[in-house]
């Protein structure tokens, strides 16, 4: 079974509706975030919220989700809410609220997330209005340029959520800590300015960076030598485990009705920021480049509950262990990158598929038989193409081009046994339904079919494609790797060759698998999950598994699909080849899909 994998999801929203009423000032979104598991129908599950942005019709939250139970290959739905906050229920103004720091305005919700009192947003009596929802599916997201998908909202304004791989598991604890600023430049002709800080974290990316908000501060009213308040933030949120990563800190002279103008900004390494000390000011440096403040960090303690002991000593065990211990500031952390590090960094995965045609599969006319169509019943799909589908449906959503080739097998034309042909007019067709297509455009050619079952052909056409596509990626500073599906109803007749090529086409950038469709006794196949590296040279890259084991299409594609993570990682890393910087894409370049129906908003808790 694949790996768990932990998400940070961000979220920003450009372009809403303002739902109060003229002269009342502009809505107060926040948004509360939901997992329905493998089925966008499941019953959901809030993980988090974000915390109140104040009159801003086009917030960015600073508060991160995190996401645990990613895996690849089987579909994760995550559905984001879009509330505006009644700030009345607080006693307190929007002006007062405002001031306070990104934490405090989560917690200013209150019960948000109580099952019981999210329930009434089906018979009006939640105390929030709804701006409307957005589902998503973590896959697209991932598979997305950037992992930035975005999507409409019913009521008007579009919600995008950007998602990144946990590095550290929630193992660090948190960082506390504290700022204060001297002699801050008044931006004010009347008046003094009220400073706060926000907090942001770099995503490099090949043509410069892009910044994660993390934290926004209190507002210090007019107070030009402002000391905010002491926080703390989770180490996965802080760098994401990465102490070399950039951090920024933006000075803002907070205004009404949410349109704060920027004082000026610090730069620095979480490691530098975490080893500073009160007496080295940094220099808040403004647009035009010309000093406008210092800014000081009087604390920075990362405090740890899980502390590792000296050399030598027993590990504590969990009934033993401190809450707290400070550990210290210098962190290092492993440098193999992971799956999602290479999805991240532009690494595209390409699909192939081959289609068994042989005598094996029966008379394709007759009910019952593997390739047999159902004209009584045009959606009832045969084991092919249920199998298309379900694992089709999982890999488009990390192909960029979303072009497939499809070969098929095993088929006589013109009285000659054919091991590899193009299926299709087009040598590589366009989406999952093209590969369907394809394949049932087959039954239209004048093919017999025959025997024997022989893989041979195009496993080595499938490792020429990978070859090809990985330099054509190459070309552009990506990567580029290939999975061949093989859709089998034939035991292989020729294992010893066909071991040869899988051991050749290792060298490549290809994992293959292969599902075995109908009732056959595959007991001959076992031989393609016997890789044994002490004794088989070449990597290890393929997966067999029959069609008929599975109930589900996610329980078939987890099964086939969990090994190619490794294989991938393990290919590009023993080539030296490291990922790509992570792609960024602007905000503004991405056009958001069309919103959910209305129901979806009317379901979003259960």
């Amino acid at each position: 079974m694949g790996q768990n994998r932990r998400l940070q999801l961000s979220i920003t929203a450009k372009k809403l509706t303002n739902l109060h009423y003229a002269l009342m000032g502009k809505s107060n979104p926040f948004a509360i975030v939901t997992v329905r598991g493998d089925n966008p129908d499941n019953h959901p599950t809030v993980i988090g919220h974000t915390e109140v942005v104040y009159n801003n019709l086009s917030p960015t939250y600073a508060t991160n989700i995190i996401l645990d139970g990613y895996r690849f290959g089987v579909p994760l739905y995550v559905e984001i809410g879009l509330f505006d906050f009644q700030s009345k229920l607080t006693g307190k103004t929007v002006r007062d609220l405002s001031a306070q720091s990104s934490v405090t305005n989560v917690s200013v919700t209150g019960n948000v997330t109580d099952s019981d009192v999210l329930t009434g947003i089906k018979d009006g009596t939640f105390d929030h209005k709804v701006m409307g929802t957005a589902l998503f599916e973590v896959g697209e997201v991932l598979g997305a340029r950037g992992n930035v998908a975005a999507k409409d909202i019913q009521t008007g304004g579009a919600v995008y959520v950007h998602i990144e791989r946990s590095t550290v598991e929630g193992d660090l604890g948190q960082i506390k800590f504290q700022l204060r600023a001297q002699n801050i430049h008044n931006k004010r002709t009347l008046g003094t300015s009220s400073p706060y800080f926000e907090l942001y974290r770099r995503v490099e990316r090949p043509t410069g960076a892009s910044w994660t908000s993390i934290y926004r501060s209190n507002v210090c009213r007019g107070d030009l030598n402002p000391v905010w308040e002491p926080a703390s933030l989770d180490m996965e949120t802080f760098c994401n485990g990465d102490m070399g990563r950039i951090i920024k800190f933006v000075v803002y002279d907070h205004r009404k009705g949410g349109k704060s103008k920027m004082i000026g900004a610090v730069e620095m390494s979480a490691q530098h920021f975490v080893e500073s000390t009160a007496d080295q000011p940094f220099e808040i440096i403004g647009k035009e480049g010309k000093f406008v403040g210092s800014l000081e960090i009087t604390r920075a303690d990362i405090l740890s509950s899980k502390p590792v002991p000296p050399k030598g000593e027993r590990r504590p065990s969990q009934m033993d262990r401190p809450p707290t211990e400070i550990i210290p500031k210098q962190i290092s952390f492993g440098k193999r990158p992971e799956f999602l590090d290479y999805i991240s960094g532009g690494c595209s995965i390409s699909l192939a598929v081959a289609i068994d045609f042989t005598a094996s599969n029966g008379n394709p006319g007759q009910e019952g038989t593997p390739h047999y169509f159902h004209p009584e019943a045009p959606n009832a799909w045969n084991d092919y193409e249920k199998a298309i589908f379900a694992v089709g449906s999982i890999l488009a959503k990390y192909d960029s081009d979303q072009k497939f080739p499809v070969w098929g097998f095993g088929a006589k034309y013109d009285n000659v046994v054919r091991h590899c042909f193009q299926c299709g007019d087009e040598v590589e067709v366009e989406g999952v339904n093209g590969i369907l297509e394809a394949y049932r455009g087959v039954f239209q050619t004048p093919l017999t079919m025959s025997y024997p079952t022989d893989f041979t052909e195009v496993i080595r056409t499938a490792g020429l494609y990978a070859s090809h596509e990985q330099k054509t990626a190459e070309e552009e500073g990506k990567l580029s790797y290939t999975i061949l599906l093989i859709l089998t109803a034939g035991n292989v007749e020729n294992v010893p060759e066909t071991k040869l090529e899988l051991n050749d086409a290792s060298g490549t950038p290809l994992s293959v698998v292969i599902v075995g469709i109908g009732d056959a006794d595959f007991t001959r196949m076992e031989f393609l999950d016997d890789h044994d590296p002490a004794t088989d040279t070449g990597r290890d890259i393929t997966k067999f598994v029959e069609f008929s084991d599975y109930k589900s299409y996610n329980a078939l594609t987890e099964a086939v699909l969990d090994e190619i993570p490794d294989q991938l990682v393990d290919y590009f890393f023993e080539k030296g080849l490291l990922p790509g910087k992570a792609e960024v894409e602007e905000i503004e370049n991405i056009k958001p899909q069309a919103a959910d129906d209305d129901e979806r908003t009317l379901t979003y808790f259960g």
